[in-house]
């Protein structure tokens, strides 16, 4: 599973908004869709991880985590 606690994280450690997110970046603004399935642990696009590390100025390690998910039989 791909979890994008670590972005969460990150923002909240700098004290960067959703509303930043939506308004403040430029070519990089993301939609309200997008950042509600980032918070919500969804499925988002390699464009959308690219604008954010660009956002952000960090490695795509910074924004999500990686854990298998249970194997049921």
């Amino acid at each position: 599973m791909i979890s994008f606690e670590p972005l969460r994280k990150l923002l909240r450690e700098r004290e960067i908004s959703t509303y930043y997110l939506r308004n403040k970046c430029g070519i990089y603004n993301l939609d309200s869709k997008t950042i509600k399935r980032l918070m919500s642990d969804e499925s988002v696009s390699t464009n959308t991880l690219n604008s954010l590390c660009h956002i952000l100025d960090c490695d795509i390690s910074d924004l999500m985590t990686f854990s298998p998910d249970e194997q049921t039989n």
